[in-house]
């Protein structure tokens, strides 16, 4: 990587969605086409219960999921998971992961969170619940993981999605390979089988330019796999669909413009997290700092703040 219950009260239907967000709308130059206004887009401010995960902290956020009722991001390297409800007030909740976890993707299907863990190439299953909803500490658990070959590090598995159906994971690795061989990313499709993950079929390689781009978060629109593209460091940002048959990428809306311009007013533009909800809205989450082994508690200051920008569908 270049750059862990609550209140659960969001919700994604196309009236809330728009209604309760108190954000404010930027002013940073936009791209045309695609399916989202992004002169309509909004930075959003988060209000957490616990003062130390405040924008303005290194939070490292790289995910962000809907679930049934609420919106979610992990803090990378804190073991713990940020919910959000519909005033975007943020209930902050411990998480049961190993030591220096670095948590990046979020997915949900029907009661589970689905983390992926960079630093220990590992899929941890979260199951929330009614009982669950206010303990102080999330039990996370650990699905083997069979079939495939990734390592645990730096550049590693970056992005989770669940299938439709809910019988399978897709779990992104954000690059491989070097300059000499050319890079890409790698999508693998794991079957969920009790308590692991079973590979299915062969993985899919998905090109890129050069050794400098990369693919990470995954969200669902319309029946469509998207992946959000990116080249380091913050030059170009693409929202892809990817072909899960061809192994391709297509570039649906190009977002380097707006990205770039966002750190003029203050804001982190290492986007690493998207998810789309109910009315068709993009969601960005940024990881706001550049860290080592993390053994504090609570993140610090940081002068870049972390983003969390909506960008709703065009007109």
């Amino acid at each position: 990587m270049m750059r862990r219950s609550s209140t659960l009260a969001f919700a994604v239907a196309t009236v809330v969605a728009v209604a309760w967000i108190s954000g404010c709308r930027s002013t940073t130059p936009g791209s045309s086409g695609g399916p989202w206004d992004v002169p309509r887009a909004e930075f959003l401010v988060w209000h957490p219960d616990d003062e130390h995960f405040t924008q303005d902290r290194a939070l490292e956020t790289s995910g962000l999921a809907f679930t049934d009722d609420a919106m979610v991001a992990p803090s990378e390297k804190y073991a713990r998971l940020l919910f959000f409800d519909r005033g975007l007030e943020a209930r902050v909740v411990d998480l049961g992961v190993p030591l220096h976890a670095e948590l990046e993707g979020v997915a949900w299907h029907s009661g589970s969170l689905f983390l992926c863990d960079e630093a220990h190439a590992a899929v941890y299953r979260v199951d929330l619940s009614e009982a669950t909803k206010l303990v102080p500490r999330l039990a996370a658990v650990e699905l083997d993981i069979e079939g495939i070959e990734v390592s645990g590090g730096k550049i590693g598995v970056e992005g989770i999605e669940v299938s439709r159906d809910g019988r399978y994971v897709h779990l992104l690795l954000e690059r491989s390979g070097t300059p000499d061989t050319g890079c890409v990313s790698r999508l693998w499709l794991l079957r969920i089988d009790e308590g692991r993950l079973l590979a299915e079929g062969t993985p899919i390689d998905l090109p890129l330019e050069d050794c400098n781009w990369r693919l990470t978060g995954l969200a669902w629109m319309d029946g469509r796999l998207l992946g959000l593209k990116t080249q380091y460091p913050g030059e170009r940002y693409q929202i892809v669909e990817i072909d899960r048959i061809e192994g391709e990428v297509e570039v649906v809306q190009d977002l380097t413009d707006y990205l770039r311009g966002v750190r003029a007013e203050g804001w982190g533009n290492n986007v690493e997290g998207i998810a789309v909800d109910g009315d068709g809205s993009l969601w960005l989450i940024g990881d706001n700092a550049v860290t080592g082994v993390i053994d504090d508690r609570y993140p610090p200051r940081t002068d870049e703040k972390a983003l969390l920008v909506r960008i709703p569908p065009a007109k």
